[in-house]
């Protein structure tokens, strides 16, 4: 018969206090990590998975530690009283580099808010024109003078006196007839237009309507045709929904491009010739 050996282990608390701390605050491995390691050390006792968790962080913040050495049996977990807490190493102590932190927070935010205050008079001295193209090149929102673009939308509309040949919200044809609509009555208007002009297609859409499939209602029935609606839900300037795989026709340009310039908006009107 071979000779028997034994092997046995020893585990020292010094060691896996010290190799936990480095874990999390030197090589970053991550707190479920050190925990997990910390947990595996600390099984054989009555307390709760919750109780050895919060033991487990005071061995990371030094208020406690793993001592002793299995092999002897004085292996168990110190917890020390405030005035009590062993020196450690400043790259171990966490409040210490909550400190830097924070302290290097307040840099940062003193330097953003003074680049702030440069960036407002910067953009005092930049064109009205100018202000989106300069915004979306520094990757920022573009801002409105009226707070969002939906409220920017209604005041510059509310805020037009002019007359104009038509009104703001309505159905455009392929021929360039357009057909004033009070705002929020466009999907109405076109239930009654197709009912009383397609009466057999009206059937047909409604019956797609009824089971979800197909066209969803009279209006998409329109713009799938070629019309153009003009129209805004914040009742700002009116914003033109088209057929995306159909181009405006010669009559539909001339009518938008006129729109568009009544109403000071020279940029939506040179888009209209541009999407050629």
């Amino acid at each position: 018969m071979g000779e028997v050996r034994e092997v046995s282990f020893d585990v020292r608390g010094e060691f896996i206090t010290q190799m936990a701390k480095e874990w999390f605050f030197v090589e970053n491995r991550g707190y479920d990590k050190v925990m997990e390691l910390l947990l595996s050390c600390m099984e054989g006792t009555e307390q709760s998975e919750k109780e050895l968790k919060r033991l487990a962080e005071d061995i990371l913040l030094g208020r406690a530690a793993l001592v002793g050495s299995t092999s002897d049996n004085t292996y168990h977990m110190e917890v020390y009283e405030p005035d009590e807490q062993p020196e450690q190493p400043e790259w171990f102590n966490v409040f210490k580099k909550m400190s830097d932190l924070m302290s290097k927070l307040k840099d940062t935010e003193k330097e953003l808010q003074k680049m702030r205050g440069w960036y407002a008079v910067a953009m005092e001295y930049v064109p009205e024109y100018k202000r989106n193209d300069v915004l979306k090149e520094t990757d920022q929102p573009i801002e409105s003078r009226y707070g969002n673009s939906l409220l920017s939308g209604f005041m510059e509309r509310m805020m037009d006196e002019e007359e104009h040949t038509t009104e703001d919200y309505g159905w455009l044809e392929p021929n360039g007839t357009f057909h004033e609509v009070e705002w929020g009555n466009h999907q109405e208007w076109a239930t009654e237009y197709v009912k009383e002009n397609f009466p057999e297609k009206y059937e047909e859409i409604s019956m797609q309507s009824n089971t979800g499939i197909g066209l969803i209602g009279e209006g998409d029935w329109l713009v799938e045709r070629g019309w153009v609606l003009l129209h805004s839900p914040s009742q700002g300037i009116a914003q033109p929904t088209s057929n995306p795989v159909k181009r405006y026709t010669k009559e539909q340009q001339e009518f938008l491009y006129e729109y568009y310039t009544e109403r000071g908006k020279e940029a939506e009107a040179n888009a209209i010739y541009e999407e050629e």
